[in-house]
Parts: C-alpha cells; structure tokens; sequence
C-alpha cells in the first residue's frame, strides 16, 4: 500500500467518524425536544378575533314611554279659547326585522302604544268655554337605518303613523266632540345595545304628527285640533 492509498483510507475513516458523531448528536437533540402540546381554550380564545354582533333577523318586544304635545285651542277665529299640553306615560309592543351588510343596518318595525297623553283647559271666553284632548293610542310602521358598531347600533327612522284622539270642546255658543283615528307621520332616531345574542335595551325619541282637523259647531262657530305628539321610549328587544 504507498502513501496515497493511506492517505485516502484515513480520509474515509475520519468522514465516517465526523458523520456518525454527527447523527448520534442530531438523534440525541430530537430525543431533548418535548412534544408540542395543544393550546388551551383560553390560548386558543386569545389568538381567534371575539365574534362581531350580526343584527340580522327578526326581533319582537315592549316598551314604556313618555309623550307631550301642544294643541291651540280657537273657537271662532281669531278668537282663542287657550293651548292644551297633554302628556303622560304609556306602553306598548313592537315587532320588526333587521337586515346587516358590513356596520350597515336596515329594517322595518311596527309597533302599538297605549298613552295617557290629556290634558285640559277652561276659559271666561264666550260665557266660559271648556276644552279637553286625550291621546288615547298609536300605532307606527317604520323603515330603520343606521350603523353598527359590534353590538351598539345607531339609527334613523320614519314613516307611517296612526293614532286615536279625543277631542271634546264646549261653550254656551254650542259643543263638539270627536273620537277619531287620524293618520300622519312619525319621524325619530335611536340607539340599541346587544348584551347578549337574544336581549338589546333601546332607547328612542319619535315626532308623531297626525292629521289636522276643523270642525263646525254652533252658529259660526268652528275649532280645529292638531294631532303633534313627542315620545320618548325605552324598550327591550328579544332576538329570534
């Protein structure tokens, strides 16, 4: 054997050696390497974004409220007898749905109301005139829009109102007194908070303004009543 012979046998040696240390020393660190163990919930709950709020769906609900109005009262123009400012408290149910694309938010909602809404004036006018008016109740069907932001939605809304008014004016010239149902409108605005997927907590302020009305009694003697009425709600929602 010479010397290059040698010299390649040594170089195979130490190239098998330096591979075999280099193995045993790659098994030994996988051996060192704990297995990878699953997340917790609470790990898992961190690293997924929290669910945004979706307020599609139908909804269905009461409420309280509080309504004010003004009505000025004349029996012969331009005579006036005085204004009357009905208020009270009420409540009623509500019934609507809600379409979500992205923060905006659509629907439509109809609702019912009993009121307490009264009030009444009396005069030294024409020997004493006496006028009362009672909101006996209302009813709206209203589109809603606004925006949402997670599960806190603001919103605008207007349409359809109807409602039941008492009106009931006397003097010695002659009386009247009507109950009707008049039409009109109703336009307001309001917030909504989800503090869970089922229940929200509303609050909404709404202008109802129902159909004028002038009437005839007595010789010459007519009065006319504006059905305008400010309501203030707070309601709770339930989510289907």
């Amino acid at each position: 054997m010479n010397r290059y012979t040698d010299r390649a046998a040594i170089l195979i040696a130490a190239t098998v050696i330096v591979g075999s240390a280099g193995a045993a020393s790659a098994a030994d660190m996988m051996r060192r390497v704990p297995p990878a163990t699953p997340l917790s919930q609470a790990e898992v709950a961190y690293i997924q974004p929290a669910r945004v709020h979706d307020w599609t769906g139908f909804y269905a609900g009461g409420f309280v409220e509080y309504g004010w109005g003004a009505d000025v009262v004349g029996i012969a123009p331009p005579v006036t007898v005085g204004e009357v400012k009905p208020k009270g408290f009420g409540g009623g149910v509500d019934i609507g749905y809600n379409y979500q694309n992205g923060s905006f938010v659509v629907g439509i909602e109809a609702d019912l109301a009993m009121s307490s809404m009264k009030d009444d004036i009396s005069r030294a006018v024409f020997g004493g005139a006496v006028a009362n008016v009672k909101y006996d109740w209302f009813a709206t069907i209203r589109p809603r829009a606004g925006v949402a932001f997670d599960n806190f939605l603001i919103y605008a809304t207007g349409g359809l109102a109807v409602g039941g008014i008492d009106y009931r004016v006397a003097a010695p010239a002659g009386s009247f007194h009507e109950k009707s149902t008049r039409a009109g409108f109703a336009l307001g605005a309001g917030v909504e908070y989800a503090f869970s997927k089922q229940l929200s907590l509303k609050a909404e302020y709404l202008y109802t303004n129902l159909e004028t009305r002038t009437r005839d009694f007595g010789p010459g003697y007519s009065t006319t009543s504006i059905g305008v009425a400010n309501h203030v709600r707070v309601g709770l929602n339930y989510h289907f």
